[in-house]
């Protein structure tokens, strides 16, 4: 492996603003991210702030003994204990096969920025990676992406699912995971590895009960090794310790959502769009309602389930927070403040998406006498494989041209090339002499008989059409002699910008591991990253 750096432009104005430091976007936030004393004076604010460390390391340990943590991720847990120890936290929903690369990524970024920051800080920091367990949208992860032909394809785990229960709550069923397993594996092509791994993915399934059990054998595997510790917000045990914070946001609801749409009217002010959906009732909280998660409206004095029937008083609320927390869960706005309440956050790694969500949040962790953690942006890469180098060479392209604009328009202008015969202009040429010469039939038609004057123009309009598909003939002539090159092409889209988008968002980690060894992780995991502004291109 190799790590080189490029620049590529952002794609979220609030992520771009907040990298380059600009003062309008920068004013909601605390801290700046890349100023050293930013850190020590958000460890200073940590100290003053106590924490239940007892409790919450007690449920880490036998949380992440569950999926067979390595020793040293059990280890940075009793760090933990100590009074001076803070943590770098990163999140995800639990995506069949870890989903998207990203994910990946953001555990790789928390590890790193840990590391860096224990050195910087001379302190314990911890790396946590959140389990998004009590998220219900299981369809946005039960899929990855495989190719085919040169396309991206979708493969979506087989076993449905019709309610909103949350993932943790979601059970497995282990033979259908088996067989999709088995099959997107042939899907990415039988290598040395695949054998093993195939091995592995069905040892993940057969222990697991849910699709977060299955995430969190995975990711402990793949990172416990380096001091990553993972805890689930679906975990019922651990919701047994986030009592007082739910009690706090529900006696405080409506200032929370008040500040939050205030702070989202700043922002519209300062030119900048609201990535989350906002209204005056909103709760920002869900409950479980009859085994469903159900979004929580306020209405009058109480609240009510936004989209099934349920009704609470601001009391039967606190009781449940009491009795029954494992039936109360956070949405986008409320989870921050929950994770800033759990633990000592000395910062929080973020993707694009979720920098600008944040920037709405300043006040509402006012209210709990929080400032935000440090927000930092994680690490983006794309990994090029010896192929993908070859056709970009063999094609005389630029990687970072190509990773910037994506491959469509370089495609396009080689097609236009091969027409050494002038074949564009010939028939733009014939097109504007059949509609001059059409247009005089078309004027006689009218003197003749004016009831056909439609027929006429669908006439032309035929004729236009005839003189399009000969040209699309002598194009794929053309294009079938060069079909080489042109698949070139296409394979250099589809590894690096697969439908024009990152390929973070489209590959999944299990592709690298077939092609390039069930250590993959453990070697990116030796090179020297540095959190700046560029882009991270690792040449495998």
């Amino acid at each position: 492996m190799k790590l080189t750096e490029t620049f590529l432009p952002g794609s979220n104005v609030i992520a771009t603003d907040y990298i380059a430091e600009k003062k309008n976007i920068s004013a909601f936030f605390d801290y700046t991210y890349q100023d050293l004393t930013s850190y020590e004076d958000r460890y200073k604010e940590l100290m003053e702030r106590d924490h239940d460390r007892i409790s919450l390391t007690a449920h880490l340990r036998t949380f992440n003994a569950k999926y067979n943590a390595n020793a040293r991720a059990m280890k940075n847990i009793e760090r933990l204990t100590q009074s001076n120890a803070v943590t770098v936290v990163a999140g995800q929903q639990a995506g069949v096969l870890t989903g998207p690369f990203y994910t990946i990524n953001k555990a790789l970024s928390v590890i790193k920025l840990a590391e860096e920051k224990e050195k910087a800080l001379g302190v314990p920091v911890v790396p946590i990676f959140w389990v998004a367990g009590e998220d219900h949208d299981y369809h946005e992860v039960n899929h990855i992406f495989t190719y085919d032909k040169n396309r991206e394809k979708k493969e979506a785990v087989p076993q449905k699912q019709f309610t909103k229960q949350a993932l943790s709550d979601i059970a497995l069923d282990q033979n259908k995971l088996n067989d999709w397993t088995r099959e997107v594996l042939q899907r990415f092509g039988e290598t040395s590895f695949t054998k093993d791994l195939e091995k592995w993915l069905g040892d993940v399934t057969n222990k697991s009960n849910t699709f977060v059990d299955h995430f969190c054998f995975m990711m402990a595997e793949l990172f416990s090794k380096h001091g990553l510790v993972l805890v689930d917000s679906g975990n019922a045990e651990f919701r047994e310790l986030q009592v007082d914070a739910f009690k706090k946001m529900i006696d405080n609801n409506e200032e929370i959502n008040e500040a939050v749409i205030k702070q989202g009217n700043h922002l519209e002010e300062q030119g900048y769009p609201i990535g989350v959906e906002l209204d005056e009732h909103q709760a920002n909280l869900f409950a479980q309602v009859k085994g469903e998660r159900i979004l929580l409206e306020r209405s009058g004095s109480g609240f009510e389930g936004k989209t099934a029937t349920a009704t609470f008083t601001r009391d039967d609320l606190l009781n449940l927070a009491h009795d029954h927390p494992d039936e109360l869960s956070n949405n986008v706005i409320t989870r921050p403040i929950m994770q800033d309440a759990m633990f000592p956050v000395l910062a929080f790694v973020a993707g694009p998406g979720e920098l600008a969500y944040w920037a709405l949040l300043k006040p509402a962790f006012r209210i709990f006498d929080y400032k935000m953690p440090i927000i930092v942006p994680r690490l983006t890469f794309t990994f090029v494989e010896r192929h993908v180098q070859k056709h970009l060479s063999d094609l005389s392209l630029s990687l970072e041209e190509v990773l910037q604009s994506g491959i469509s328009s370089f495609k396009d202008n080689y097609v236009s090339d091969l027409d050494d015969v002038g074949i564009g202009s010939t028939f733009k040429d014939a097109k504007a002499k059949v509609e001059d010469i059409h247009r005089d039939l078309q004027d006689l038609t009218k003197l003749v008989d004016s009831g056909l004057e439609r027929y006429a123009e669908k006439n032309g309009r035929f004729l236009q059409r005839q003189l399009d598909l000969l040209q699309n003939k002598l194009y794929s002539s053309i294009e079938y002699k060069h079909e080489n090159d042109l698949a070139k092409f296409d394979e250099i889209g589809l590894a690096l910008k697969p439908n024009g988008a990152p390929q973070e968002r489209k590959w999944n980690a299990v592709y690298f591991l077939n092609w390039h060894g069930l250590d993959f992780v453990d070697r990116l995991m030796e090179l020297d990253f540095t959190f700046n502004e560029k882009h991270k291109v690792v040449i495998l």
